[in-house]
């Protein structure tokens, strides 16, 4: 009798959480209450994490490690360009006047999002060592942030920059003929299949590889675009000592996080249909097959939580014209104000994350790596 009111009430509590989802959906959540929800579901995530040893994580590294090294660059499970084919008036809404689409750096409270975009895309140079002079490219280069910057603050450099979504390449474009820049080349292709016979002193990859699976063969196919002397400077963000898969399916052959509940939906909600790998700070290390280390820096999980509730200001500033832009890409009015709200939702889940443990469970990972 026990075992059968277990049963029953586990079921009710399922059904509780798949109506609090449906209600997400339908923006019937408070944003106090959804504060709740992102802190727990992030609280559970590193409970998780931190149930395992340290040599069970690294037993659980080294099998991602392989696993990885099986798979190809990106699959139809890791990349949705659908996902990124946001209407450009939301984005430009969401973002600062940069247009950066990953994470911003605050030196301090008072730094507006538009001096953190610039002081970042400056720490990518610093930290990349690029020269006036130098031949740059850059990877996924989503609405230009990182080569328009560089082809400003450098102009004898020569920027080419890689996206595989065609209304970017038109804004870059754009931008290219607004503020007279001769010095930047934007190519519409897919980074993981695209060939060139050219070769750079500086190869920039921002926020790209969560969406990539196997990271030897990436970085191979990156040191082949690199001169002898070149660098690689890599962005991702990592988990401070554990590499999983964000998935909510539990049926993948890689190392992954199964769903906290039956019906956690989260995932689905920020990467629908796809797959991405959060790397542990240190998982690039065990792929220098064709590149080495020379330098590894973190930047506390603090500055990405900001960069998302910045976005969620702009957002709530801007509401109206926010949805209005939603609408516009989308067929029907209903699903795009599932897509407005799953956009929210996705903010307070990076607001918490970023957050958590004063930054230090989650952060961001800059590598240095020199052709070998």
């Amino acid at each position: 009798m026990a075992d059968k009111v277990d049963h029953v009430e586990e079921a009710l509590d399922r059904n509780s959480k798949a109506k609090l989802w449906e209600k997400l959906e339908l923006g019937l959540v408070p944003d106090e209450e959804i504060k709740v929800i992102m802190r727990s579901v992030v609280e559970k995530r590193h409970q998780w994490i931190n149930k395992l040893s340290c040599q069970q994580q690294q037993a659980q590294i080294l099998k991602l490690v392989h696993s990885l090294r099986q798979t190809d660059v990106v699959t139809e499970s890791t990349y949705n360009p659908d996902h990124y084919e946001i209407a450009f008036s939301f984005m430009k809404i969401m973002h600062g006047k940069a247009l950066k689409m990953s994470w911003s750096y605050f030196e301090d409270e008072s730094v507006t999002l538009d001096d953190a975009e610039i002081a970042m895309l400056d720490l990518y140079c610093e930290r990349a060592q690029i020269s006036d002079g130098h031949k740059v490219l850059d990877l996924g280069c989503g609405y230009g942030a990182v080569a328009l910057h560089i082809a400003r603050k450098y102009p004898h450099c020569h920027v080419t920059a890689i996206t595989d979504i065609a209304s970017q390449k038109q804004f870059i474009e754009e931008q290219c003929r607004e503020h007279n820049l001769a010095n930047v080349e934007i190519i519409l292709a897919d980074i993981t299949t695209y060939e060139m016979n050219k070769e750079f002193d500086r190869v920039m990859v921002i926020s790209v590889l969560e969406h990539l699976k196997n990271y030897e063969l990436f970085l191979r196919k990156t040191s082949k675009w690199m001169k002898a002397d070149g660098f690689l400077f890599i962005e991702h963000w990592c988990h401070r000592s554990l590499a999983y898969e964000f998935k909510a399916s539990s049926n993948s052959h890689i190392i992954h996080i199964k769903p906290l509940v039956d019906d956690d939906r989260l995932e689905d909600w920020i990467f629908p249909d796809m797959t991405v790998v959060i790397p542990s700070f240190h998982l690039l290390l065990y792929f220098q097959d064709d590149v080495s280390i020379i330098n590894h820096w973190i930047i506390d999980g603090n500055h990405f939580s900001r960069s998302h509730e910045e976005w969620l200001k702009n957002i709530d500033a801007n509401i109206d014209a926010a949805k209005a832009a939603i609408v516009s890409s989308n067929n029907s009015e209903e699903e795009a104000m599932k897509w407005f709200n799953h956009w929210r939702t996705s903010l307070f889940h990076g607001i918490e994350q970023g957050k958590y443990n004063n930054g230090e469970a989650w952060m961001v990972a800059h590598l240095l790596f020199k052709k070998k």
